[in-house]
């Protein structure tokens, strides 16, 4: 490859030197023969047209011939150009090969270490089933002693079963002579005990009798005993009741007149106003909170409420705790 691009490069030069060399043999050419027209012609000819003409005509071979010189020198360099493609597409296939190669070498030792590893595995599948086979025989052999002991086995139940059967039938027979030895007996003792029973029975009626006659004699006179203290007790609980609702009647006043005296309404508030508190007491009076249940919408109406019920404590109380419970949540209307 270097060798033929010396050769190339020498030849460029070549063909450079003889175009040059072209180009200034024609100009000395013109020179010439334009000098000698000069010395041999008329002063009055005009010579400028043909000089012109001479030069142009030189112009255009060399032009010529760098146009030659420039095709050559592109065809050399597109040569050069797919040469050196060739060469990069010959380096590229050959690190392909290379590649494939080692890839074929990589895919053959696995293939070869493949057989191998499926070599051992049947192997020892082969071993497997030769293991397998000989317990199988092992296990026939074993499941015909067992067979053969089974067969045995049930033989001999059979022949204790035919055994205890007859001795079951014999057994049954004096069972039956037995039972039917014993249904006579417990005939009679039935009779004897059915007699015995009659009289007893009868015996309990008359005693029943004269228990449930004395049962309702008693009967009778706790009911009416009954009827005596429920009326009693009745009466006293509705004097209770009545004492109760009187002393809740006169104590919600008490209490009420109590909180309305220490109440103190303050001035210039509007008309009509109206608030609900509710008081937690205690047994003996005293106010344990007080919460507005409804505001009047004023906080100096509610305030002042509030105040009246705290100054209040301890409220008037009954002395019965029950009575006193009543009282133990109050919900007070202001006014």
């Amino acid at each position: 490859m270097a060798k033929r691009f010396n050769v190339e490069l020498l030849l460029e030069n070549i063909v450079g030197i003889l175009a040059a060399a072209l180009v200034l043999a024609g100009m000395f050419a013109s020179a010439f023969w334009v000098l000698n027209k000069s010395n041999s012609a008329p002063a009055a000819t005009t010579i400028t047209p043909k000089k012109i003409q001479t030069v142009k005509a030189n112009s255009v071979n060399a032009a010529d011939i760098e146009k030659l010189y420039q095709k050559k020198r592109d065809e050399i360099a597109a040569k050069k150009a797919a040469e050196l493609a060739e060469k990069k597409r010959i380096e590229k296939e050959k690190q392909r090969l290379i590649k494939l190669e080692k890839r074929k070498k990589a895919e053959a030792l696995a293939e070869k270490k493949r057989l191998a590893e499926e070599k051992r595995r049947i192997e020892k599948e082969k071993q497997r089933l030769v293991e397998l086979e000989k317990r199988k025989k092992a296990e026939a052999l074993a499941e015909k002693n067992r067979l053969q002991k089974e067969k045995e086995r049930l033989e001999k139940i059979a022949k204790q079963k035919k055994a205890e059967a007859a001795a079951e039938k014999k057994r049954l027979a004096e069972e039956k002579q037995r039972l039917e030895k014993e249904k006579k007996q417990q005939a009679e003792a039935a009779k004897q005990k059915a007699e015995a029973k009659r009289k007893a029975e009868e015996a309990a009626r008359k005693a029943k009798a004269d228990a449930e006659k004395a049962r309702i004699a008693k009967e009778l006179a706790d009911d009416i005993a009954a009827r005596e203290a429920a009326e009693n007790k009745a009466a006293k609980a509705a004097a209770e009741a009545k004492a109760k609702e009187r002393a809740i009647r006169q104590f919600g006043a008490a209490i009420s007149n109590k909180v309305k005296g220490r109440w103190v309404i303050p001035a210039k508030l509007p008309q009509n106003l109206s608030a609900i508190l509710q008081i937690k007491t205690t047994l003996n009076g005293n106010v344990k909170s007080v919460t507005i249940s409804r505001s009047s919408g004023n906080i100096a109406f509610d305030h002042s409420a509030i105040q009246a019920v705290r100054q209040s404590s301890p409220l008037p109380m009954p002395k019965k705790a029950e009575w006193a419970k009543e009282f133990s949540t109050i919900n007070m209307n202001f006014p």
